[in-house]
């Protein structure tokens, strides 16, 4: 799969793997099935900033407001998000992944293979993924 694979695995951890059309804030106050758990809403504002599934900040993958994606190794491309699915497309084609928000810094990410990965968000913006785009 090469080293795009690793990434959309990553965002697929992270989610490599959001459309920018979603607004609106990123937790929502709406109680799940009246259990009074609140929901976490996938949408850019969510997903925007550097993950990583190694618990390693230095190996990350960085989605860019502007719908670009980087990873730190310097693989790159566009993403989009249409409800829960994060597509990544980049120079060895397109890949989709499904994300499941556990809280506000942490996701599972659901490959097309079903494999599962937690992934974490990095604080601070660690490299500057337009460059790779």
């Amino acid at each position: 799969m090469g080293a795009f694979a690793k990434p959309v695995r990553t965002a697929a951890a992270a989610a490599l793997i959001a459309l920018a059309a979603f607004a609106g804030p990123a937790v929502s106050a709406q109680a799940d099935a009246g259990r009074g758990v609140a929901r976490i809403a996938i949408d850019r504002d969510f997903l925007i900033g550097s993950w990583t599934d190694a618990g390693d900040c230095s190996v990350t993958v960085a989605f860019v407001a502007d719908g670009t994606f980087a990873t730190a190794e310097g693989d790159g491309g566009t993403w989009s998000l249409s409800g829960d699915t994060l597509t990544l497309t980049g120079a060895a084609g397109s890949r989709s992944v499904t994300l499941i928000p556990i809280d506000r810094d942490t996701m599972e990410v659901v490959g097309e293979n079903g494999a599962h990965d937690r992934t974490t968000r990095c604080a601070g913006d660690l490299f500057d993924a337009r460059r790779f785009a």
